[in-house]
């Protein structure tokens, strides 16, 4: 079984086992990725041509750049200054960080169902006007009309009930507010999202297929990573770590270069 059939398993399986296998996976790997401070989990963003780096780094932010520039993507699509913005399933914190301290939104909250990981942001990332929270993607701990941008980034397609995520950031999110989403689905998984979308209430203001620009990241970075998680993990939470965190050979990047997967971003409004 090649690994865009084992992710499409994974994904078919009921919505308990695909919770219990993320959450036991993560808990694993959670104190060593705290040992090494390491604050980015997505695939990253690589610009095509001579648009190589889509925005200016400090010094200190330059060594992330392919994960931030997947950030950056997504938040510089709308003025988010001054605004409220939530990130669903904000994982190890690094992006947003990012997103505070160059887009400066008014108040920023990241929320993550994993206790670990929210810890981990609570020392690591100590930002005025950002905050970390443990919550449930489904069941989002804010009232109505709090927010106006949703983040949310490599996560979607881990929940067991997407029609719920929708339906809690289109409650919490004020009008004329967006959610600005990156993820992954099998081609055979992408009408059930479309489906998903479409139900929501919110509408489609911008959808951008950026598979290429996230398998010449993973191109980029599959030595750094390989390195990085073999020096970092025991042999056999390395080898998980490189199937999921995008490494040559991930079921990520076998399927985005056969094109049984496609990697996309999309911008949704509450009108």
């Amino acid at each position: 079984m090649n690994f865009v059939n084992m992710y499409q398993s994974f994904f078919d399986a009921s919505v308990f086992t695909r919770r219990m296998v993320t959450k036991q996976y993560y808990q694993l790997i959670s104190r060593y990725l705290d040992r090494s401070g390491f604050s980015f989990m997505n695939y990253g963003f690589a610009g095509l041509g001579a648009q190589a780096q889509t925005v200016v780094l400090s010094a200190s932010d330059e060594p992330h750049r392919l994960p931030v520039q997947l950030y950056h993507h997504l938040a510089s699509s709308v003025a988010l200054e001054g605004k409220d913005v939530l990130e669903v399933s904000c994982g190890r914190g690094g992006g947003i960080s990012f997103v505070k301290r160059y887009h400066r939104p008014r108040t920023l909250v990241g929320i993550d169902r994993t206790p670990q990981a929210i810890a981990y942001c609570r020392r690591m990332h100590r930002l005025p006007g950002l905050s970390f929270m443990q919550c449930d993607a489904e069941q989002i701990m804010f009232g109505e009309a709090c927010f106006d941008a949703v983040i949310n980034v490599e996560a979607s397609h881990l929940y067991g009930n997407v029609a719920a995520f929708l339906a809690e950031v289109k409650r919490v999110l004020r009008s004329g507010g967006h959610l600005l989403l990156a993820d992954k689905r099998t081609r055979a998984q992408v009408p059930l999202f479309r489906q998903q979308v479409a139900g929501s209430g919110l509408r489609i203001v911008d959808e951008n297929d950026i598979s290429a620009n996230v398998l010449h990241s993973i191109r980029l970075q599959r030595s750094d990573r390989e390195q990085t998680m073999r020096a970092m993990l025991p042999r056999p939470l390395a080898w998980l770590a490189l199937s999921v965190f995008g490494a040559g050979g991930s079921h990520l990047a076998q399927g985005l270069e056969s094109g049984e997967m496609v990697y996309f971003s999309l911008k949704l409004r509450k009108d």
